[in-house]
């Protein structure tokens, strides 16, 4: 007898070609029969009449890896159809490590805030002996490997629901290599033990090396450095995935706007230096256009950004990159107006009491300044110098403020920006927000591209996560709902690429890149790692107040030919793999 036969489903295989009527069998991890299956003689019989049976999304960039220590049975990636997180992304990882805990984890800052308290934003290194109690205290976390491999070992063995390809980041090497001095070049003999470091991973398994170069300590890293470092990754056959340099998140200084193109040409020349097959990492437009443009001219924009793309393909550099799709980001996200404040909420202590506080001219003029030097890097006026028209007010008590932006809310009472800002917190302390990062022209453009993949950007949580301290942060929608949305919209509402072209991108196209053989396509001898879902009722669940919630018509999930998600729910297996690369 055979494991499990789906049968009477709409099969998209993930080659891109057109859906067709049949059924699937699965005997242990794989699929070994595709097509018109007439015997019942398997343990497992699903009906998928009116149901799509496609390959399991590989999210292209996730963030999974942070966090499936403490959720390793990875709700938030399964309940939306994904089988495999292709983790380790924007230089950010949490091995290897010896003296010092990870920077850039993001959603440990309550722990760093409580360790070491701080206004605008932590930079400061945390000792691993240090981290470690309150990591328990806190999360119920042991942290107990150091290396690469001992990272990997602990997933194993904790067991898994989803799939996880492996990169080392960037970050995490050049802080255990020169510590707190990192403003600066590495010495010769630093820049061996990073390479050490990222020799050390690959043998582990890892896929390759990823950089964040707006975070620090990447930010002060040049080319120069990444490409010793990437040469080490070729040696080994592996890829470089970059989070491009943009302008700087880190440092919180003033400086001109960057035009991005700048990183996506640096990244370009890395791939072209070493022959290592480039990933560019939630791509944005390269240019800077002020005032924000119109829909035809943003267009253009993104299409002058893959024009630079297009062309280092044409010379033989194997560039791609992966996509968020949509206009509000990923990782984590704040809902509370105040939270745009953070630092002075942090000082104060409460939503009504900076309200309060705001009321004294010269606090706002502190404020002001502040911001204005560019220590607040949320509020960078000089870097975003049209902040206002990206923050939407999604619930206030003050009639007429809900569904407009500080931009607008500005303009039609001829004030500040900034001095609206306060003044909104001011009469209700309680406003909710949403902030965009991106024009829907862009995605679009992108996601048309033969080269793109989708990336949610995302951890993994329950839903009960949140930050204690502020600005409060939440899960973002896509850590729920990212590929429901994405065929919602991108698919079935505007239809910019078919299903079957949607799926390509969802699952092949990433297993491809990463090299992950025998996965993201439904033919017999794959892996059964597959999504059923019912495409009429796909959706992410949209509430701008509440983000945690799981997505509508995934029906059924498998990973490795056991059901993990069964009629909407969870089943609690984890049959999910740490993915080495051989």
């Amino acid at each position: 007898m055979m494991d499990i036969l789906i049968r009477n489903g709409s099969i998209v295989d993930g080659s891109g070609g057109g859906a067709f009527k049949g059924s699937i069998a699965i005997s242990g991890e794989r699929i070994v029969e595709i097509g018109e299956i007439a015997t019942d003689d398997y343990d497992r019989i699903i009906d998928a009449e009116g149901l799509v049976v496609a390959p399991g999304f590989i999210d292209a960039h996730a963030h999974a890896d942070k966090t499936l220590f403490l959720y390793p049975t990875a709700p938030s990636f399964v309940m939306q159809g994904v089988t495999t997180t292709i983790g380790g992304n924007c230089g950010n990882t949490a091995a290897p490590m010896k003296d010092y805990w990870p920077l850039n984890m993001f959603w440990d800052l309550d722990a760093i805030y409580e360790l070491r308290p701080f206004k605008y934003q932590s930079k400061e290194i945390i000792p691993l002996e240090d981290f470690k109690p309150k990591a328990k205290e806190l999360y119920g976390l042991d942290v107990d490997w150091r290396t690469f491999g001992e990272f990997l070992a602990r997933l194993e063995r904790t067991g898994l629901s989803v799939n996880h390809v492996p990169l080392v980041g960037h970050n995490t090497i050049r802080t255990e290599a020169m510590g707190a001095d990192f403003e600066r070049k590495p010495t010769a003999a630093e820049l061996d033990k990073m390479k050490q470091m990222v020799a050390e991973a690959m043998e582990a398994g890892a896929f390759g090396l990823s950089t964040g170069l707006d975070y620090i300590p990447g930010i002060y890293a040049d080319t120069a450095e990444i490409v010793e470092l990437v040469q080490v990754v070729k040696d080994y056959g592996g890829i470089y995935a970059t989070h491009l340099r943009s302008g700087g998140i880190g440092r919180g200084k003033v400086r001109p706007p960057a035009n991005r193109i700048e990183g996506i040409i640096e990244a370009v020349e890395i791939g072209r230096k070493t022959g290592v097959p480039v990933q560019i990492s939630h791509l944005i437009p390269g240019y800077r256009v002020d005032p924000p443009p119109p829909a035809q001219l943003l267009e253009a924009v993104a299409q002058a950004t893959l024009a630079v793309i297009d062309a280092a393909r044409g010379e033989g550099v194997d560039v791609t990159f992966d996509v968020i799709p949509n206009v509000t980001g990923g990782t984590l996200t704040a809902t509370d107006l105040v939270a745009t404040l953070a630092p002075w909420l942090r000082e104060i202590g409460s939503p009504e009491r900076l309200a309060e506080s705001l009321r004294a001219k010269d606090f706002r003029v502190e404020i002001t300044e502040a911001i204005g030097s560019g220590k607040w890097p949320s509020l960078n006026l000089t870097t975003n110098p049209y902040w206002m028209d990206n923050l939407i007010v999604t619930r206030c008590r003050v009639n007429g403020y809900a569904g407009k932006t500080i931009g607008e809310i500005a303009r039609g009472e001829d004030a500040d920006p900034l001095d609206t800002l306060f003044a909104v917190i001011m009469k209700d302390p309680t406003a909710k927000m949403r902030s965009e990062f991106m024009r829907e022209e862009a995605v679009i453009t992108f996601l048309r591209h033969p080269a793109a993949m989708v990336g949610l950007d995302t951890y993994t949580f329950d839903t009960d996560w949140q930050m204690k301290y502020p600005p409060y942060y939440l899960p973002h929608p896509n850590t729920y709902g990212g590929f429901p949305r994405y065929l919602r919209r991108y698919v079935n509402n505007l239809g910019i690429m078919s299903l079957e072209e949607a799926i390509n991108k969802a699952a092949y196209a990433p297993a491809k890149r990463f090299g992950l053989k025998e996965r993201g396509m439904l033919v017999a001898g794959a892996y059964a790692d597959i999504v059923l879902f019912d495409k009429t009722v796909i959706s992410e669940c949209d509430d701008a107040l509440e983000p945690r919630r799981y997505p509508q018509g995934i029906e059924y999930v498998i990973i490795n030919g056991k059901v993990v998600v069964e009629e909407g729910g969870h089943t609690g297996a984890r049959p999910g793999e740490v993915l080495r690369m051989r």
